[in-house]
């Protein structure tokens, strides 16, 4: 006769993985910008590698679109406890009493290792909760957001009172957090002015390889498609359409009247279609209309931060056409990038369509040992391991290759 002892299974180890929890002011699930896109990758990556909680404010910087919140909310399985905080234009702009309230209650209710609060504001967090609890912190920057305000300012002037507050915490987290992560070298050599090079890791935006890649069946588009994406709720985008319209559409229509310039993503400007623009809104599907489209083009005049929809365009091979400002931060040595003024657009476009070339795969091989988001995080792991090491001097952490990255 079995003794019932022997069926029984062994109690299961507490789960020795250092607690992180994860501070945002967007909301991390809904892909509707490359924002969104960057602190989901972040958030995933390392909610396999700690034990990851996740306090943030909802919608993008605008109020969310309650159909895509509950269409993404699923995303993120990975992390343990969850608390969004309802949006508003204060909370974003300004603080939130609310989302402070709830990380707190978090520290108050168990031991974490280290508090991570990433893209924007998020760090006036930060700064409040490590000088409260005397947790290690880590700001994500996405931009010198001080700049940031100023440039928007000349648009808006609503923004110049803002500019103030936010130099004052960007800098003051600079120098008081424990690693800044800039997206972009020429953000790290502003920074420098506030802080050590060495308590810096630059992350740039980033593209998963196993969804951008050129292993798809080129396009045969009748019409051609002519291709930019965005969310057009953030006025560098809206502007495009502007610019398309006013200064690049009639000249590459009269001379390939078989073409259509398409707009991909969230609050369409509707009023500017025609016959030859049209707005599909936000997709489901991406990146199956960016790997249907025969040429892609980024004629953004204002903006900061990383391209993100450039490099994912690349990411696919596609003969990509920007201004300077549109591919800021991207190195010009791809093939299927060409940088130049808004006047040359036309002209571009017409020889991109002519080369009839939709699916250019030689970029592929660069763009993924320098943009892979695997590599650049477990990157990142290592400085963020050796944070916690210092107060958690016992904490065994999973190696790279326990991730599957490559040595």
């Amino acid at each position: 006769m079995t003794s019932a002892i022997s069926n029984l299974r062994p109690p299961t180890p507490p789960d020795s993985r250092p607690r992180v929890l994860y501070l945002s002011v967007h909301d991390p699930h809904v892909p509707l910008s490359g924002a969104g896109a960057r602190v989901f990758q972040f958030i995933d990556f390392f909610s396999q590698r700690y034990q990851l909680d996740l306090v943030y404010l909802d919608g993008s910087g605008q109020p969310p679109i309650p159909a895509l919140s509950q269409r993404y909310a699923d995303r993120l399985p990975q992390v343990g406890r969850k608390v969004c905080v309802d949006f508003s234009r204060r909370d974003y702009f300004l603080f939130s009493w609310k989302l402070y309230r709830a990380a707190r209650e978090m520290l108050e209710s168990r031991h974490y290792d280290l508090i991570i609060c990433d893209y924007g504001l998020s760090a006036v967090y930060g700064l409040l909760l490590t000088r409260r609890f005397g947790v290690p912190f880590i700001y994500c920057s996405h931009n010198v957001e001080h700049l940031s305000y100023l440039d928007k300012a000349k648009r808006d002037p609503r923004r110049l009172p803002l500019a103030l507050y936010v130099y004052l915490v960007e800098r003051m987290a600079v120098r008081r957090a424990d690693l800044v992560v800039p997206i972009t070298q020429a953000d790290a050599d502003f920074f420098q002015r506030w802080g050590p090079r060495r308590a810096m890791v630059v992350v740039p935006q980033g593209f998963d390889k196993q969804v951008f890649n050129t292993d798809y069946t080129r396009a045969r588009n009748e019409p051609r498609v002519v291709l930019f994406c965005g969310n057009f709720q953030i006025p560098a985008n809206r502007e495009v359409v502007e610019t398309v319209v006013r200064h690049i559409l009639e000249p590459v229509v009269r001379a390939r009247p078989n073409t259509v310039f398409r707009f991909v993503g969230a609050h369409p400007p509707l009023e500017l279609a025609g016959p030859h623009v049209e707005f599909t809104g936000f997709s489901e599907t991406y990146p199956l209309p960016l790997q249907m489209a025969d040429v892609v083009i980024s004629p953004i005049r204002q903006g900061r931060g990383f391209p993100t929809k450039i490099l994912e365009a690349l990411a696919c091979g596609k003969p990509t056409i920007s201004t300077p400002v549109g591919a800021r931060a991207i190195e010009p040595d791809y093939a299927a990038l060409e940088v130049c003024e808004i006047a040359d657009f036309p002209g571009r476009i017409i020889a991109a369509l002519d080369r009839d070339e939709p699916v250019i795969i030689e970029d592929f091989p660069l763009l993924r040992e320098r943009y892979a988001w695997k590599t650049n995080l477990a990157r990142l792991a290592e400085a963020i391991d050796d944070i916690i090491d210092r107060a958690r001097p016992h904490a065994n952490f999973p190696t790279a290759s326990d991730l599957g990255v490559p040595a």
